[in-house]
């Protein structure tokens, strides 16, 4: 029977008082920082990733979800790069702005607001892709939803 010793990875304590660290990061680049520069660097990227999943779970699929649900009314919705807050368009299937859905989209943006998120969202009746830079760059801008198109259709059959 072979002895398997399981690799463990050894951890670095960093206080104050050490001065600098080196770090090496898989490009063998080698850097020293303060042990303080160090230490926010690593509070810093864990609270990035709790606020991406936060922004995931509390902004990304309520829209997602909100969109399913008025699948009959929006054909997509989509999120640019934020700057600032955040902007949210929805593109309709109907050619004209949609009050009723309209007054849903104030309620879903009341609900991210209460959840701590400075979101404006916008309705833009069905628009094609062209028109979309008229109200923001959809190169880059996150789609949250887009109507999928029967294979039927999109085959031609």
């Amino acid at each position: 029977m072979v002895d398997a010793k399981v690799a463990r990875r050894q951890t670095a304590k960093l206080s104050f008082a050490d001065g600098e660290v080196m770090v090496t990061p898989q490009d063998r680049d080698i850097f020293f920082i303060s042990a303080q520069r160090a230490t926010e660097a690593c509070r810093d990227a864990v609270q990035s990733d709790q606020t991406f999943k936060r922004f995931e779970s509390e902004v990304l699929l309520p829209l997602h979800e909100w969109c399913e649900s008025h699948a009959d009314s929006v054909s997509a919705c989509y999120l640019p790069v934020p700057s600032g807050s955040i902007k949210v368009f929805v593109i309709t299937s109907n050619p004209r702005y949609d009050f009723e859905l309209g007054e849903g989209l104030a309620a879903l943006e009341l609900n991210l607001a209460q959840a701590g998120w400075r979101v404006s969202v916008t309705q833009i009746p069905a628009a094609e892709g062209d028109s979309l830079g008229t109200f923001f760059s959809p190169e880059g801008a996150l789609e949250v939803y887009a109507q999928r198109v029967p294979a039927s259709v999109e085959g031609g059959n």
